[in-house]
């Protein structure tokens, strides 16, 4: 991702809240109207009970006036009793609202930003550092989540605060405004806190990610870190990690914490000046100071909730920047899907085409070649040749950066996707597996692949008899990532998944590289089998996997210098003539 994108204009400040708020409008509106009518009924209820309180002092049997009328104390005290149930319900009102309306963002924003993700070109997926899916859908959703949940929380409080203000005013006006001059005063001083905040946790959110990022990499290198013995290195590594993630997200929160204790001192100086006011006009009518004393003092706590809150939201619209414009990379280089379903898979042809990575190195250039139906071919070249790169472009992948490769006459950026990928099958270097049962492992989450089409794929491959030895054969569950097989075997089941989809060409990328003997000979068995059966690409560093290959193409810097049968290569390529010496076949 380029900082330009992640920087892009309408990604930032308190917009990408309102933007992340608005999918959500009709359970905010709600929230906002229970919050309020709860709030305005919490009022009432200490101005009558203040009243009741003042006029059983006073030996009265009426309290009041409210609303130009006095009210038996008897009926007062129901009313009271109303109030605090009316108020009661109302909270839970709002409670449920809230907590609906965190737990349906985290659903959309974890859907929104994994869709996009999985929407995108091979080429910005495998861009991305390890673990950076991850860390975004759990602990960067988790804050948006959170600063809903904030946002949510400051709605009540700031509609609450509103209502107990406009309750005192009705009660006594001069006080009252003297607290709101107060709390005034104290969002001017409040105003660079947050914005400092938002600094602080932009670097925060980074730091959190890089820390991701290095923990995945390094979590993946434990045998290396075993053999090389520098557990300590790691450790050391890990730990300057942690400590700059932890310094940063506790000056967040310091910052954060601070606003609250800012906000007490000048609230309760208002209310100092509120009572001043009161003792310099020599204001009597105890029921109303007692009121607007309480209405106050419960107007601090709101007020003390909302710059809290208003702390954490700046907190948190980093993070919130941070999966907008992750979304709005990954939707602007959303794949693209064309229309056209060609006659047949093949012939599959490259006319003069390169291709350069996005950091400016080519990895092929000017390769024209035609892979006929039925045919079997071979590629090979040394390390950093390209031809994991051919192979990506060959599947549809990646689009060259120049040159055109069509799928039996139809340029193949126009291929409907749905189509091609129905029709082709790929085995990668790596056999990865997922944690779950053959059957899952080999169906890959495809409809249509019935039981007997799993045994059929699992025969072809040369792993039936392997799957059937299994104490629940198809039904075995394989463990994390597939550890309880051998990597012979991995590599099978990797090649029936392939096998599964019936496809009609078939790309396998070093099948073979990390096998012992007898389990390479298996799967050259299996593909002899497989040449009769469909077109096959085999990319190869063993030149005894290729010997089956009807032609084989040898790539180097780059470039195609050849591709013939093995016969004629053994006169006309250096290259391959150097790797039959080595492999001890010449």
């Amino acid at each position: 991702m380029t900082r330009q994108k992640r920087d892009s204009p309408g990604t930032k400040g308190w917009s990408v809240l309102y933007r992340a708020v608005a999918r959500h409008r009709g359970h905010v509106v709600l929230l906002a109207l229970t919050s309020l009518v709860g709030a305005v009924l919490e009022a009432a209820f200490l101005v009558v009970i203040t009243s009741i309180a003042m006029a059983l002092v006073e030996g009265g049997t009426e309290v009041g006036p409210f609303l130009g009328r006095s009210v038996a104390t008897g009926s007062a005290l129901l009313l009271c009793a109303a109030l605090l149930a009316l108020r009661l319900a109302f909270n839970f009102a709002s409670l449920g609202v809230s907590t609906r309306l965190t737990a349906e963002v985290t659903q959309s924003e974890r859907r929104r930003l994994s869709h996009a993700y999985l929407g995108t070109t091979w080429a910005v997926q495998q861009a991305e550092p390890s673990g950076r899916l991850q860390e975004l859908l759990t602990s960067f959703v988790t804050r948006v989540s959170g600063a809903i949940t904030t946002l949510a929380s400051a709605v009540t409080s700031l509609l609450s605060l509103l209502a107990f203000l406009a309750t005192g005013f009705l009660v006594d006006s001069s006080s009252t405004a003297a607290v709101i001059c107060a709390l005034a005063v104290v969002g001017a001083v409040l105003v660079p806190i947050r914005r400092r905040v938002r600094r602080l946790a932009t670097a925060s959110a980074s730091a959190n990610l890089d820390f991701a990022t290095k923990v995945s990499e390094l979590g993946s290198l434990g045998i290396e870190m075993q053999a090389f013995g520098v557990q300590k290195r790691f450790a050391a590594a890990i730990d300057a990690l942690t400590e700059t993630a932890t310094l940063r997200g506790r000056k967040v929160e310091f910052l954060t914490a601070t606003m609250a204790p800012i906000y007490m001192a000048i609230a309760y100086a208002a209310i100092l000046g509120g009572v001043w006011v009161l003792a310099l006009t020599g204001f009597k009518d105890l029921s109303v100071i007692g009121a607007v004393m309480l209405l106050m003092l419960r107007s601090l706590s709101y007020g003390q909730q909302l710059a809290a809150s208003l702390g954490s939201l700046a907190a948190a619209i980093p993070f919130l920047e941070r999966v907008t414009a992750t979304v709005a990379t990954y939707t602007s280089a959303k794949a693209t899907n064309g229309v056209e379903k060609p006659q047949a898979i093949t012939p599959v042809a490259a006319s003069d085409i390169s291709f350069v990575y996005p950091n400016g190195r080519s990895a092929l250039s000017g390769v024209s070649f035609l892979i006929e139906p039925g045919e079997c071919v071979g590629i090979i070249g040394p390390s950093g040749a390209g031809k994991s790169t051919l192979a990506q472009l060959l599947l549809g992948l990646r689009e060259p950066s120049a040159g055109l490769m069509t799928v039996d006459g139809v340029n193949m950026r126009d291929v409907d996707r749905s189509w091609w990928s129905s029709r082709v099958g790929f085995v990668a270097q790596d056999a990865n597996l997922f944690t779950g049962t053959v059957a899952e492992n080999i169906r890959f989450f495809r409809d249509g692949i019935d039981d007997e089409g799993l045994r059929a794929a699992a025969r072809r491959a040369n792993i039936l008899a392997d799957i059937e030895a299994l104490p629940e054969g198809f039904a075995t569950h394989l463990g994390e990532r597939g550890d309880q097989l051998s990597g012979g075997q991995r590599q099978r089941l990797s090649i029936a998944r392939a096998l599964a989809g019936e496809p009609e060409l078939l790309v396998l990328d070093e099948p073979t590289s990390a096998l012992d003997g007898a389990s390479e000979a298996l799967i050259r068995e299996t593909l002899a089998d497989l040449r009769s059966r469909m077109t096959v690409v085999i990319i190869a560093h063993r030149i005894s996997t290729l010997d089956i290959c009807d032609r084989i193409m040898v790539i180097e810097g780059g470039r195609m210098t050849w591709m013939a049968s093995p016969s004629s290569l053994r006169d006309q390529s250096d290259f391959y003539r150097r790797a039959l010496a080595h492999a001890g076949m010449l």
